[in-house]
């Protein structure tokens, strides 16, 4: 009869296991689903307009600052060190970066995109990495030309960054311009695709 008993507790400690098994797989499925749920942009002047005209990303913050991830006038160094100081978040999908313009994209600062993807990749695991190409030929970038915007931003391709076509381009870019619609219909379809 013992022998019984412990054949029955066996089978049901057994059964339990299993129940408990399923149920932690079928959690941990639904926590899958909802990890990765948001698309941001970050980076210099010009990130609210691109978050403007995407119906897919967003800002952290519409008030500018390193907490926010992005504020006008800012470099890349400057995105970095913010970007070190954030936390790690594993709900991020993707983040655009909105940078290369205040430094002359290389030409009037040595940038380190390097250490900005990594730092990106280390602070949000699940993300892809996108980058809107930025504007020249004004202000102090009357000397840029487009080659060299987009051999900055080529450049970006080896650490895995998807550029975002159009480039802001040849314009004074603060303000709601047209080109920022184009752009933020380009990164809504990348980002639909997957």
């Amino acid at each position: 009869m013992r022998f019984i008993i412990f054949l029955l507790t066996l089978f049901i400690t057994q059964s339990g296991f299993e129940i408990s098994k399923i149920k932690f797989n079928t959690l941990k499925i639904d926590v899958e689903k909802i990890k990765c749920h948001k698309n941001i942009v970050i980076g210099d002047s010009q990130t609210p307009y691109v978050d403007m005209n995407s119906e897919m990303i967003s800002r952290v913050s519409t008030n500018p600052g390193k907490s926010s991830l992005w504020e006008g006038g800012k470099t890349m160094s400057w995105l970095i060190s913010a970007v070190e100081l954030y936390k790690i978040d594993s709900t991020v999908c993707s983040v655009t970066v909105v940078i290369g313009t205040n430094g002359g994209f290389g030409k009037f600062i040595k940038d380190n995109p390097k250490r900005l993807f990594e730092v990106i990749k280390l602070k949000f695991p699940n993300a892809r990495i996108l980058a809107v190409q930025g504007s020249w030929g004004w202000g102090g970038l009357k000397t840029i030309k487009e080659s060299d915007v987009r051999k900055y931003y080529e450049n970006f391709k080896q650490y895995g960054v998807e550029i975002v076509e159009p480039p802001i381009g040849k314009i004074e870019p603060h303000g709601n311009k047209p080109i920022y619609k184009k752009i933020g219909k380009t990164i809504d379809s990348l980002l639909r695709l997957n």
